[in-house]
């Protein structure tokens, strides 16, 4: 797709794009323009096209028959719960973009310290499509691990992804982690397909997702596990998540239950606890003064990092750092995210304020 300099002004005229200026000047498409994907970047010398939206099904047989056909060769991957970025390699640096087009300053950071300089100086115009997960601003904290960086594609530079097998061992040659790779099958080898999304879904794993050989076609196969643990982690800040974020949920676990024929009566009581007793978390968080929160915690070596994050995170959210404290030639820092129209919510209702419906 030629991405034109007179697409781009139409863009920026009717507001589908903007002009940023950072690290490095660059244009971002906020939204889809045409056949451009939102989160595309146009920067002085490139086009780094935004990540396709890979499409869900809900009934395994019939999603796969219906999106997939009968590929002879279908290789499965399993879906990493981390954040969305692309890295690649920009007027002689590497910068991570997040899935809307910004330049991410942590996930930049990091990038620079995963040693993908020989990958870049190979492949200059391939950009690394992967899932961020550790200690990030996005992200539950951990103390197995600094931050893992996991590929799931290899953009060509094209906006055409590397094939399977391809990516794989140019990953395994250049050292980069590749999300785990669960096997190689036939697309209608629904039976064994099966039951791998069901010991996804007994190891609380987030899903599959099920490529082409050719990687030319995709779909994606979330765990009921999954979404409950999303709910339970999302219900202490209720009122500042879509209503959409919980009716997607409840929505596509009812149907994968179905179709494989799991204890409805189990999983409707993983959901009620789920809803409720996340709920009660945020009363108890609100009720103890702190508000209704998340914890994040990140390990930088810039502390220009620190402030574009903190700007860019308190235009949505309020911020209270923990602690910040040098470490190891960095810094740590523990900081909290208050939801403030959650927070407001549940104070209003713990001290007797008077609703009408």
């Amino acid at each position: 797709m030629e991405l034109t300099k007179a697409k781009i002004l139409e863009a920026l005229k009717k507001g589908k794009a903007e002009r940023l200026k950072e690290d490095i000047e660059y244009v971002r498409f906020r939204e889809e323009a045409g056949k451009i994907t939102r989160g595309t970047v146009v920067t002085k010398e490139r086009v780094i096209l935004g990540y396709e939206h890979i499409p869900r099904i809900f009934t395994l047989a019939k999603g796969l028959a219906r999106n997939i056909g009968d590929e002879e060769e279908i290789f499965i991957e399993e879906k990493i719960d981390g954040f969305n970025l692309r890295i690649a390699k920009v007027e002689g640096r590497i910068f991570a973009f997040s899935r809307g087009g910004f330049i991410d300053a942590f996930a930049t950071e990091k990038a620079r310290g995963l040693g993908l300089d020989i990958f870049f100086s190979d492949f200059p115009n391939h950009v690394l499509c992967g899932e961020m997960i550790g200690n990030t601003p996005y992200t539950s904290p951990t103390g197995k691990f600094d931050v893992k960086l996991f590929v799931f594609d290899i953009d060509a530079g094209n906006g055409k992804y590397v094939p399977c097998a391809e990516r794989y061992a140019v990953l395994k040659k250049y050292k980069i982690e590749s999300v785990p790779q669960l096997g190689k099958f036939r697309a209608d080898d629904v039976k064994k397909i099966g039951v791998l999304a069901l010991t996804l879904n007994k190891a609380k794993k987030e899903g599959m997702v099920i490529k082409t050989a050719d990687r030319k076609k995709a779909v994606k196969l979330v765990t009921p596990n999954a979404d409950i643990e999303d709910i339970a982690k999302c219900s202490p800040i209720m009122f500042d998540m879509p209503l959409g974020f919980y009716v997607q949920r409840v929505f596509r676990s009812g149907i994968f239950i179905k179709d494989f024929g799991l204890d409805q009566k189990e999983y409707a009581k993983a959901l009620g606890e789920a809803f409720y007793l996340g709920l009660h978390e945020g009363v108890d968080a609100v009720g103890d003064g702190r508000g209704a929160e998340e914890v994040f915690e990140i390990f930088i070596k810039d502390p220009k990092t620190w402030e574009t994050i903190h700007h860019h995170m308190s235009k949505e959210v309020k911020l209270d750092v923990i602690f910040r404290r040098e470490e190891n030639g960095g810094e740590r820092i523990r900081f909290r995210k208050i939801y403030q129209k959650t927070t407001k919510k549940i104070h209003d209702a713990i001290t007797g304020k008077g609703v009408t419906d």
